[in-house]
């Protein structure tokens, strides 16, 4: 009796033409965006810059610093979608942590080394109940915010503490302001990489939300210990910049959450661009800068422009997510067959 013929073997093909990946069109979203923003700063710039002293002196570059650190602070935390509403409250620990060591005789570098660690065990702490108890972020970190703001009344007793030390220069606060660029952009940059976002994106993902994951505690830890570093180093630049800390300085969580949302980071976490915070950070402190040189009231110089941005933060946020597509923390996997196998 005959065999049948063997069956001819397919060959190799490349998957099916399809739409770009969601990862893709997501980034040319951001990029978009970033454009705009991008246009809105250099226009900003060039008005405030003829009717003010922008590009004079140290306060516009340190307040460009120290408010742009605690916005990468935050989007770091809305990356990882573990937002962390104790940003400012840490600001405030680690600068009053600051000027306490500096008033009893503690040299500058290690006061500050000290406060930043000060700022990052907190940030720990808050981490590891998220990341165990699978409890929402925003929720916890508004219990470690009201633990950092006892400590901090509890350190200053309601009054303001001197450092004992001149106001930084120019120099240094461009240096700081540098260092917040290199940060911001450098993590976005980072954040493209589909391992990182797999590594660190897990509290975003849609499953059962009670459910431990050792993924979800990764990201908490990343998320939430590192903006809580970014947050202390923030406050103890502007207490070193000022002279001196009170209960609430260095506490502009409005700020933060307004340059993040407006620079493009998804409110919904897990999608973020690559210079969308330096750049809405940019244009937050340029405007209000600008703000302050005319007559206008304290509402409209330091709270509407805020609200503006928050607002519109989200709806950038919404806009983006619907150009992106299906949120996907990982690549998608190759099609059965494709590529052929090495011979």
């Amino acid at each position: 009796m005959s065999q049948p013929p063997a069956p001819v073997a397919t060959p190799f093909a490349p998957p099916p033409p399809g739409p770009a990946p969601a990862r893709s069109r997501a980034l040319l979203a951001h990029l978009g965006w970033e454009v705009i923003l991008l246009v809105l700063v250099l226009l900003t710039a060039v008005v405030v810059a003829a009717t003010g002293t922008l590009f004079r002196g140290a306060i516009p570059w340190n307040n460009l610093a120290t408010a742009g650190l605690l916005a990468s602070a935050f989007a770091l935390s809305l990356r990882t979608a573990t937002p962390n509403l104790a940003v400012g409250a840490i600001a405030a620990l680690s600068g009053a942590t600051y000027a306490k060591l500096a008033q009893n005789d503690v040299t500058g570098i290690l006061a500050g080394i000290l406060a930043v660690l000060v700022a990052v065990l907190l940030g720990v702490v808050i981490a590891l109940v998220a990341g165990l108890t699978s409890a929402p972020a925003w929720a916890v970190t508004l219990g470690g915010m009201a633990i950092a703001q006892a400590i901090v009344f509890a350190l200053l007793d309601a009054q303001t503490v001197p450092t004992g030390g001149s106001p930084s220069g120019t120099g240094r606060a461009i240096l700081w302001m540098l260092l917040f660029a290199a940060v911001s952009v450098g993590g976005g940059v980072l954040w493209q990489v589909p391992a990182v976002r797999g590594a660190l994106g897990a509290n975003r993902v849609q499953d059962d939300p009670v459910r431990f994951r050792a993924a979800k505690l990764t990201g908490a830890l990343v998320g939430i210990g590192g903006s809580s570093l970014l947050a202390g180093l923030s406050g103890v630049v502007l207490v070193s910049y000022i002279g001196f800390a009170a209960p609430n300085t260095g506490d502009n969580l409005l700020v933060a959450v307004g340059a993040t949302l407006l620079g493009g980071v998804s409110a919904f976490g897990g999608r973020g661009g690559i210079a969308g915070t330096l750049l809405a950070t940019a244009l937050l402190v340029f405007a209000n800068h600008g703000l302050l040189q005319t007559e206008a009231p304290r509402w409209v110089v330091f709270y509407l422009p805020v609200a503006i941005a928050i607002l519109l933060g989200v709806l950038v946020s919404r806009l983006i997510e619907s150009l992106s597509g299906p949120y996907t923390a990982l690549p998608p996997a190759p099609a059965p067959g494709w590529p052929p196998p090495r011979r």
